[in-house]
Protein backbone atom coordinates (compact mmCIF):
# COMPACT_ATOMS: atom_id res chain seq x y z
CA UNK A 1 0.00 0.00 0.00
CA UNK A 2 1.44 3.66 -0.55
CA UNK A 3 1.87 5.72 2.22
CA UNK A 4 0.23 9.32 1.32
CA UNK A 5 0.49 11.88 3.85
CA UNK A 6 -2.22 14.95 4.04
CA UNK A 7 -1.48 18.32 5.55
CA UNK A 8 -3.65 21.56 6.13
CA UNK A 9 -3.78 24.08 9.71
CA UNK A 10 -8.18 23.89 8.65
CA UNK A 11 -9.11 21.27 11.25
CA UNK A 12 -12.34 21.31 9.17
CA UNK A 13 -10.81 20.70 5.74
CA UNK A 14 -8.54 17.50 7.10
CA UNK A 15 -11.67 16.23 8.37
CA UNK A 16 -13.53 16.81 4.94
CA UNK A 17 -10.59 14.68 3.21
CA UNK A 18 -10.75 12.28 5.40
CA UNK A 19 -14.50 11.93 5.11
CA UNK A 20 -14.10 12.36 1.09
CA UNK A 21 -10.48 9.74 0.84
CA UNK A 22 -12.61 7.01 3.22
CA UNK A 23 -13.66 4.62 0.34
CA UNK A 24 -9.51 4.69 -0.61
CA UNK A 25 -8.65 3.20 2.97
CA UNK A 26 -8.09 -0.21 1.51
CA UNK A 27 -5.97 1.24 -1.35
CA UNK A 28 -3.74 3.90 0.54
CA UNK A 29 -2.36 3.96 4.09
CA UNK A 30 -3.32 8.20 4.77
CA UNK A 31 -2.28 9.71 7.53
CA UNK A 32 -3.63 13.56 8.21
CA UNK A 33 -2.04 16.28 10.11
CA UNK A 34 -2.72 19.80 11.10
CA UNK A 35 0.21 22.03 9.67
CA UNK A 36 3.82 21.60 8.47
CA UNK A 37 5.85 20.76 11.96
CA UNK A 38 3.31 17.99 12.30
CA UNK A 39 4.11 16.72 8.87
CA UNK A 40 7.91 16.76 9.54
CA UNK A 41 7.33 15.50 13.26
CA UNK A 42 5.53 12.59 11.13
CA UNK A 43 8.12 11.93 8.60
CA UNK A 44 11.25 11.65 10.78
CA UNK A 45 9.13 8.87 12.57
CA UNK A 46 8.02 7.05 9.26
CA UNK A 47 8.65 6.82 5.51
CA UNK A 48 6.24 8.08 3.14
CA UNK A 49 5.48 7.74 -0.27
CA UNK A 50 3.49 10.96 -1.24
CA UNK A 51 2.48 13.87 0.21
CA UNK A 52 0.06 16.45 0.02
CA UNK A 53 0.08 19.78 1.37
CA UNK A 54 -1.62 23.05 1.11
CA UNK A 55 -0.27 26.22 0.92
CA UNK A 56 -1.04 29.08 3.28
CA UNK A 57 -0.40 27.66 6.70
CA UNK A 58 1.12 29.56 9.80
CA UNK A 59 4.57 28.59 10.69
CA UNK A 60 5.58 26.14 8.17
CA UNK A 61 3.64 27.15 4.63
CA UNK A 62 3.13 24.65 1.76
CA UNK A 63 6.39 25.32 -0.01
CA UNK A 64 8.88 25.79 2.97
CA UNK A 65 7.81 21.98 3.70
CA UNK A 66 8.39 21.01 0.36
CA UNK A 67 11.27 22.75 0.04
CA UNK A 68 12.31 20.53 3.00
CA UNK A 69 10.67 17.16 2.24
CA UNK A 70 12.81 17.72 -1.21
CA UNK A 71 15.81 17.70 1.21
CA UNK A 72 15.61 15.11 3.29
CA UNK A 73 13.22 12.46 1.95
CA UNK A 74 13.86 12.98 -1.88
CA UNK A 75 12.18 9.92 -2.98
CA UNK A 76 8.62 11.40 -1.94
CA UNK A 77 6.13 12.57 -4.57
CA UNK A 78 5.19 15.72 -3.57
CA UNK A 79 1.95 17.55 -4.47
CA UNK A 80 0.12 20.96 -3.57
CA UNK A 81 -3.71 21.21 -2.98
CA UNK A 82 -4.53 24.82 -2.61
CA UNK A 83 -7.02 27.80 -3.43
CA UNK A 84 -6.51 30.14 -6.16
CA UNK A 85 -5.95 32.76 -4.18
CA UNK A 86 -2.68 31.74 -3.19
CA UNK A 87 -1.33 32.37 -6.60
CA UNK A 88 1.94 34.58 -5.85
CA UNK A 89 2.67 32.37 -2.85
CA UNK A 90 2.08 28.93 -4.98
CA UNK A 91 4.65 30.36 -7.38
CA UNK A 92 7.45 29.99 -4.65
CA UNK A 93 5.93 26.24 -4.60
CA UNK A 94 6.81 25.85 -8.52
CA UNK A 95 10.37 24.52 -7.70
CA UNK A 96 9.89 21.97 -4.71
CA UNK A 97 6.31 20.34 -5.90
CA UNK A 98 5.94 17.93 -8.73
CA UNK A 99 2.19 19.01 -8.87
CA UNK A 100 -0.63 21.58 -8.07
CA UNK A 101 -4.21 20.44 -7.89
CA UNK A 102 -6.77 23.05 -7.03
CA UNK A 103 -9.09 23.69 -4.37
CA UNK A 104 -11.66 22.13 -4.20
CA UNK A 105 -10.26 19.08 -5.19
CA UNK A 106 -13.27 15.98 -6.11
CA UNK A 107 -12.33 12.53 -4.92
CA UNK A 108 -11.76 11.33 -8.11
CA UNK A 109 -9.15 13.70 -9.29
CA UNK A 110 -7.16 13.77 -5.95
CA UNK A 111 -7.05 9.83 -6.51
CA UNK A 112 -6.30 9.70 -9.77
CA UNK A 113 -3.22 12.06 -9.38
CA UNK A 114 -2.15 10.23 -6.63
CA UNK A 115 -2.59 6.86 -8.28
CA UNK A 116 -0.73 7.87 -11.53
CA UNK A 117 2.35 9.75 -9.71
CA UNK A 118 2.40 6.35 -7.73
CA UNK A 119 2.45 4.26 -10.85
CA UNK A 120 5.32 5.78 -12.05
CA UNK A 121 7.60 5.21 -9.17
CA UNK A 122 7.16 1.79 -10.76
CA UNK A 123 9.05 2.47 -13.98
CA UNK A 124 12.53 2.82 -11.84
CA UNK A 125 14.01 -0.01 -10.41
CA UNK A 126 16.96 1.69 -8.94
CA UNK A 127 16.96 3.98 -5.80
CA UNK A 128 19.58 5.94 -6.91
CA UNK A 129 18.58 7.30 -10.01
CA UNK A 130 14.58 8.46 -8.19
CA UNK A 131 16.93 9.89 -5.79
CA UNK A 132 18.52 12.11 -8.62
CA UNK A 133 15.18 13.08 -10.22
CA UNK A 134 13.18 13.30 -7.56
CA UNK A 135 15.55 15.99 -6.60
CA UNK A 136 15.47 18.22 -10.21
CA UNK A 137 13.49 20.76 -9.62
CA UNK A 138 14.89 22.79 -12.83
CA UNK A 139 16.43 21.20 -16.39
CA UNK A 140 19.49 23.49 -17.38
CA UNK A 141 18.89 25.46 -20.93
CA UNK A 142 21.51 25.92 -23.28
CA UNK A 143 23.41 28.99 -22.25
CA UNK A 144 23.66 31.44 -24.90
CA UNK A 145 19.36 31.03 -24.83
CA UNK A 146 19.14 31.22 -20.74
CA UNK A 147 21.58 34.39 -21.05
CA UNK A 148 18.56 35.38 -24.11
CA UNK A 149 15.73 35.49 -22.19
CA UNK A 150 17.00 36.51 -18.88
CA UNK A 151 18.22 39.60 -20.84
CA UNK A 152 14.96 40.23 -22.87
CA UNK A 153 12.61 39.79 -19.92
CA UNK A 154 14.79 42.83 -18.01
CA UNK A 155 13.80 45.16 -21.26
CA UNK A 156 10.98 47.71 -20.69
CA UNK A 157 8.95 46.86 -24.22
CA UNK A 158 9.36 42.63 -24.10
CA UNK A 159 6.92 41.25 -25.72
CA UNK A 160 5.50 37.67 -24.94
CA UNK A 161 5.42 36.21 -27.96
CA UNK A 162 9.39 37.38 -28.06
CA UNK A 163 10.32 35.24 -24.52
CA UNK A 164 7.71 32.32 -25.61
CA UNK A 165 10.04 31.76 -29.08
CA UNK A 166 12.91 31.72 -26.71
CA UNK A 167 11.07 29.14 -24.33
CA UNK A 168 10.03 27.11 -27.58
CA UNK A 169 13.88 26.60 -28.78
CA UNK A 170 14.95 25.06 -25.00
CA UNK A 171 14.06 21.87 -24.28
CA UNK A 172 14.40 22.43 -20.13
CA UNK A 173 12.34 25.68 -20.42
CA UNK A 174 9.62 24.66 -22.57
CA UNK A 175 9.18 21.24 -19.89
CA UNK A 176 8.94 23.23 -16.87
CA UNK A 177 6.54 25.49 -18.87
CA UNK A 178 4.70 22.76 -20.14
CA UNK A 179 4.36 21.34 -16.39
CA UNK A 180 2.46 24.66 -15.18
CA UNK A 181 0.32 25.59 -17.40
CA UNK A 182 -1.32 22.15 -17.74
CA UNK A 183 -1.50 21.97 -14.02
CA UNK A 184 -5.41 22.33 -12.79
CA UNK A 185 -3.94 25.20 -10.76
CA UNK A 186 -3.83 27.63 -13.53
CA UNK A 187 -6.92 26.37 -14.69
CA UNK A 188 -6.49 26.11 -18.03
CA UNK A 189 -7.97 22.27 -18.34
CA UNK A 190 -6.73 22.07 -21.83
CA UNK A 191 -4.04 19.90 -22.64
CA UNK A 192 -1.21 22.57 -23.98
CA UNK A 193 1.74 20.60 -25.69
CA UNK A 194 2.74 24.17 -27.54
CA UNK A 195 5.47 26.04 -25.27
CA UNK A 196 4.97 29.29 -27.04
CA UNK A 197 0.62 29.03 -26.33
CA UNK A 198 2.05 27.92 -22.82
CA UNK A 199 3.84 31.67 -22.38
CA UNK A 200 1.07 33.39 -23.93
CA UNK A 201 -1.62 31.73 -20.95
CA UNK A 202 0.82 32.47 -18.65
CA UNK A 203 1.24 35.82 -19.51
CA UNK A 204 4.45 38.32 -19.13
CA UNK A 205 4.25 38.83 -15.37
CA UNK A 206 3.83 35.34 -14.13
CA UNK A 207 7.29 34.32 -16.72
CA UNK A 208 9.04 37.62 -14.82
CA UNK A 209 8.91 36.16 -11.73
CA UNK A 210 9.57 32.70 -12.61
CA UNK A 211 12.73 33.49 -14.29
CA UNK A 212 13.79 36.34 -12.56
CA UNK A 213 12.70 35.80 -8.66
CA UNK A 214 12.16 32.09 -8.54
CA UNK A 215 14.83 30.94 -11.09
CA UNK A 216 13.25 28.10 -12.33
CA UNK A 217 15.67 28.07 -15.54
CA UNK A 218 18.80 27.89 -15.15
CA UNK A 219 22.16 28.27 -17.50
CA UNK A 220 23.64 23.93 -18.37
CA UNK A 221 27.44 23.55 -16.90
CA UNK A 222 29.33 20.98 -19.05
CA UNK A 223 32.48 20.27 -20.76
CA UNK A 224 32.69 21.32 -24.05
CA UNK A 225 35.14 18.51 -24.88
CA UNK A 226 32.39 15.93 -24.38
CA UNK A 227 31.15 13.86 -26.73
CA UNK A 228 28.18 14.77 -26.92
CA UNK A 229 27.39 18.23 -27.54
CA UNK A 230 24.65 19.59 -26.11
CA UNK A 231 23.84 21.60 -28.99
CA UNK A 232 23.58 18.49 -31.11
CA UNK A 233 21.38 16.98 -28.32
CA UNK A 234 18.91 20.30 -28.99
CA UNK A 235 19.16 19.81 -32.87
CA UNK A 236 18.52 16.30 -33.06
CA UNK A 237 15.36 17.08 -30.31
CA UNK A 238 14.12 19.73 -32.66
CA UNK A 239 14.35 17.41 -35.99
CA UNK A 240 12.23 14.58 -34.08
CA UNK A 241 9.75 16.81 -32.97
CA UNK A 242 9.30 18.63 -36.64
CA UNK A 243 9.54 15.13 -38.19
CA UNK A 244 6.83 13.29 -35.80
CA UNK A 245 4.72 16.68 -36.51
CA UNK A 246 4.97 15.88 -40.15
CA UNK A 247 4.12 12.10 -39.80
CA UNK A 248 1.18 12.40 -37.23
CA UNK A 249 0.14 14.89 -40.33
CA UNK A 250 0.30 12.04 -42.43
CA UNK A 251 -1.61 9.84 -40.14
CA UNK A 252 -4.65 11.89 -38.76
CA UNK A 253 -5.77 15.19 -38.78
CA UNK A 254 -6.30 15.71 -35.30
CA UNK A 255 -4.74 18.67 -34.37
CA UNK A 256 -4.21 17.29 -30.50
CA UNK A 257 -2.92 14.05 -31.89
CA UNK A 258 -0.52 16.26 -33.82
CA UNK A 259 0.01 19.05 -31.26
CA UNK A 260 1.02 15.66 -29.04
CA UNK A 261 3.31 14.50 -31.48
CA UNK A 262 5.76 17.54 -31.91
CA UNK A 263 6.19 17.90 -27.96
CA UNK A 264 7.08 14.01 -27.71
CA UNK A 265 9.35 14.25 -30.22
CA UNK A 266 10.88 17.85 -28.74
CA UNK A 267 11.22 16.19 -25.04
CA UNK A 268 12.09 12.54 -26.03
CA UNK A 269 15.37 12.60 -25.16
CA UNK A 270 15.14 14.43 -21.59
CA UNK A 271 16.12 11.52 -20.12
CA UNK A 272 19.81 12.04 -21.83
CA UNK A 273 19.77 15.79 -20.41
CA UNK A 274 18.95 14.42 -17.13
CA UNK A 275 22.01 12.10 -17.12
CA UNK A 276 24.49 14.21 -18.48
CA UNK A 277 24.52 17.17 -16.23
CA UNK A 278 23.87 15.04 -12.63
CA UNK A 279 25.69 12.26 -13.75
CA UNK A 280 28.59 14.07 -16.23
CA UNK A 281 32.27 11.45 -15.45
CA UNK A 282 29.44 8.03 -15.28
CA UNK A 283 27.81 9.59 -18.63
CA UNK A 284 31.10 10.12 -19.91
CA UNK A 285 31.58 6.33 -19.51
CA UNK A 286 28.19 5.46 -21.13
CA UNK A 287 29.24 7.56 -24.30
CA UNK A 288 32.53 6.25 -24.50
CA UNK A 289 31.62 2.75 -24.45
CA UNK A 290 28.77 3.39 -27.60
CA UNK A 291 31.23 4.81 -29.34
CA UNK A 292 33.73 1.84 -29.23
CA UNK A 293 31.54 -1.00 -29.59
CA UNK A 294 28.88 0.51 -31.66
CA UNK A 295 26.39 -0.63 -29.59
CA UNK A 296 23.16 1.08 -28.83
CA UNK A 297 23.20 4.15 -26.00
CA UNK A 298 19.38 2.73 -24.20
CA UNK A 299 21.82 -0.43 -24.05
CA UNK A 300 24.72 0.66 -22.42
CA UNK A 301 22.82 2.99 -19.60
CA UNK A 302 20.64 -0.31 -19.38
CA UNK A 303 23.83 -2.05 -18.28
CA UNK A 304 25.30 0.50 -16.55
CA UNK A 305 22.45 2.38 -14.45
CA UNK A 306 19.85 -0.26 -14.53
CA UNK A 307 18.19 2.05 -16.49
CA UNK A 308 18.00 3.52 -19.83
CA UNK A 309 17.31 7.73 -20.70
CA UNK A 310 14.00 6.85 -22.04
CA UNK A 311 12.13 5.52 -18.35
CA UNK A 312 14.25 8.50 -16.77
CA UNK A 313 12.22 10.96 -19.06
CA UNK A 314 9.15 9.68 -18.84
CA UNK A 315 9.45 9.44 -15.27
CA UNK A 316 10.35 12.85 -14.71
CA UNK A 317 7.49 14.16 -17.12
CA UNK A 318 4.90 11.86 -15.38
CA UNK A 319 6.06 13.61 -11.99
CA UNK A 320 5.09 16.51 -13.58
CA UNK A 321 2.12 15.14 -14.39
CA UNK A 322 2.45 15.30 -18.15
CA UNK A 323 -0.49 13.48 -20.30
CA UNK A 324 0.28 9.65 -20.45
CA UNK A 325 0.43 8.82 -24.51
CA UNK A 326 3.36 11.40 -24.54
CA UNK A 327 4.74 9.40 -21.25
CA UNK A 328 3.93 6.16 -22.87
CA UNK A 329 5.37 7.14 -26.47
CA UNK A 330 8.95 8.23 -24.88
CA UNK A 331 9.85 5.49 -22.76
CA UNK A 332 8.75 3.01 -25.85
CA UNK A 333 10.14 5.11 -28.30
CA UNK A 334 13.02 3.09 -28.50
CA UNK A 335 11.61 -0.71 -28.25
CA UNK A 336 7.65 -0.14 -29.53
CA UNK A 337 7.36 -3.88 -29.66
CA UNK A 338 6.58 -3.66 -25.70
CA UNK A 339 3.78 -1.53 -25.64
CA UNK A 340 1.40 -3.67 -28.15
CA UNK A 341 1.16 -3.55 -31.89
CA UNK A 342 -1.01 -0.67 -32.04
CA UNK A 343 -0.10 1.16 -35.83
CA UNK A 344 -0.15 4.65 -36.21
CA UNK A 345 0.22 5.63 -32.31
CA UNK A 346 1.99 7.80 -30.92
CA UNK A 347 4.79 5.70 -29.75
CA UNK A 348 5.05 4.72 -33.57
CA UNK A 349 4.99 8.08 -34.65
CA UNK A 350 7.62 9.10 -32.34
CA UNK A 351 9.68 5.76 -32.60
CA UNK A 352 9.99 6.74 -36.49
CA UNK A 353 10.76 10.18 -36.14
CA UNK A 354 13.77 9.52 -33.61
CA UNK A 355 14.91 6.79 -36.41
CA UNK A 356 14.67 9.27 -39.00
CA UNK A 357 15.97 12.00 -37.75
CA UNK A 358 19.34 9.75 -36.42
CA UNK A 359 19.24 8.77 -40.37
CA UNK A 360 19.22 12.45 -41.65
CA UNK A 361 21.08 14.30 -39.29
CA UNK A 362 25.12 13.61 -39.83
CA UNK A 363 25.91 15.32 -36.39
CA UNK A 364 24.39 12.94 -34.17
CA UNK A 365 24.15 9.92 -36.28
CA UNK A 366 27.34 8.24 -35.27
CA UNK A 367 26.80 8.72 -31.79
CA UNK A 368 24.09 6.89 -31.27
CA UNK A 369 21.95 5.07 -34.17
CA UNK A 370 17.88 4.75 -33.57
CA UNK A 371 17.14 1.84 -35.78
CA UNK A 372 13.74 1.58 -37.23
CA UNK A 373 12.31 -1.42 -35.70
CA UNK A 374 11.48 -3.56 -38.61
CA UNK A 375 9.77 -6.06 -37.25
CA UNK A 376 7.30 -4.06 -35.22
CA UNK A 377 6.27 -2.47 -38.97
CA UNK A 378 5.61 -5.94 -39.91
CA UNK A 379 3.24 -6.87 -37.37
CA UNK A 380 1.64 -3.39 -37.36
CA UNK A 381 1.29 -3.76 -41.18
CA UNK A 382 2.84 -0.45 -41.44
CA UNK A 383 6.78 -1.14 -43.80
CA UNK A 384 5.55 0.16 -46.85
CA UNK A 385 3.73 3.13 -45.30
CA UNK A 386 6.76 3.93 -43.43
CA UNK A 387 8.94 3.89 -46.22
CA UNK A 388 7.07 6.75 -48.01
CA UNK A 389 7.11 8.50 -44.79
CA UNK A 390 10.57 8.56 -44.62
CA UNK A 391 11.12 9.45 -48.23
CA UNK A 392 8.36 12.57 -47.72
CA UNK A 393 10.20 13.47 -44.64
CA UNK A 394 13.82 13.23 -46.43
CA UNK A 395 12.60 15.39 -49.45
CA UNK A 396 11.31 17.75 -46.60
CA UNK A 397 14.19 17.89 -44.67
CA UNK A 398 16.87 18.39 -48.06
CA UNK A 399 14.71 21.28 -49.05
CA UNK A 400 15.14 23.03 -45.90
CA UNK A 401 11.31 22.59 -45.04
CA UNK A 402 11.94 20.86 -41.75
CA UNK A 403 15.34 21.60 -39.60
Amino acid sequence: MKKVLFVDDDPSLINGLKRMLRPLRKEWEMHFVLGGQEALDLLAESPFDVIVSDMRMPGINGAELLSRVREHYPHMIRIILSGYSDQDLLLKAVRPAHQFLSKPCDAETLKNTVLRVSKIQDILNSAEVKRIIAEVDSLPSLPHLYQEITSKLQEEDTAIKDIGEIIQKDIGMSAQILKLVNSSFFGFYNNISSPLQATTLLGLDTIKTLVLSIGIFSSLKYDKNTQLTFENLWNHSALTASLAKQIAQLISDDKTFIDDAYMAGFLHDIGILILASKLPEQYQTILNSVCADNRNIWEVEADTLGTSHAEIGAYLLGLWGFAENIIEAIIHHHKPEIFGDEPNSLITVLHLADSFAHHLDPAIKELAISRVDQEYLKKTNLTEQAKDWFAECKKLYEEGAIQ
